[in-house]
């Protein structure tokens, strides 16, 4: 039987209520397994990032369920800058190990463990307003790769980044979801992103799709 990480049944979300209430997902139906390499596409405002958080927690659905692992198995890379700002890049990578109850030292080794499958072991020292936005994403994803989840979701990752930027970034959400056997989803508008993954749904007007491959 093939195992589950995530699953949404009936799954809608309304935000706001009376006649100013606007539906941002209409009865999702959608399931992630290890195995998945999923695009999910679709225009601005089309549901993705709802969908995503849903997924990972971080918002509760008005009707339906959203089973999932414990969300310490969930990494999130976000769109926009997700690094703070008074903390260099190792600290921010090995911020959340600590917000878990890891010992200091133990996430210090699996930061830079991380920063290095990253290939940004070099920016350890360095601020975020230091770096670049493409160096950026990578070290955000290398925060996930420390704390090995099993499912990660990648919201708009590339959104800011240049031809190469974008491509590296791809690249090694796919090479991290490989060395962790881990689900891998990227909300994405982009069909050059899309086209790096076997999976594709299409969100539109929250509702979901699901084209199978790409």
């Amino acid at each position: 039987m093939t195992e589950e990480l995530a699953r949404c049944v009936g799954v809608s979300r309304t935000y706001g209520s009376g006649p100013t209430a606007v539906v941002a997902l209409h009865t999702v139906d959608c399931v992630l397994h290890p195995a998945s390499r999923v695009a999910l596409m679709g225009r601005s405002g089309s549901g993705k990032s709802t969908l995503l958080h849903l997924l990972a927690g971080l918002d509760e659905p008005t009707t339906g369920v959203v089973r999932r692992p414990g969300r310490g198995e969930i990494g999130v890379v976000f769109q926009g800058p997700s690094l703070l700002a008074p903390l260099d890049v190792a600290e921010n990578v090995a911020l959340p190990l600590l917000l878990a109850g890891g010992r200091p030292a133990d996430a210090a080794e699996r930061a830079a463990g991380a920063l290095s499958r990253a290939g940004v072991a070099d920016l350890a020292g360095k601020l975020p307003e230091e770096l670049s936005g493409g160096q950026a994403q990578r070290v955000a994803v290398a925060r996930v790769l420390a704390g090995t989840p099993r499912l990660i979701l990648a919201d708009e990752p590339t959104g800011q980044l240049d031809a190469e930027h974008r491509d590296a970034v791809v690249t090694l959400l796919l090479e991290a979801a490989a060395e962790l056997r881990a689900g891998l989803l990227i909300a994405t508008h982009d069909a050059r992103v899309a086209d790096r993954l076997p999976q594709r749904w299409v969100m539109d007007d929250g509702r979901l799709r699901e084209v199978g491959q790409a």
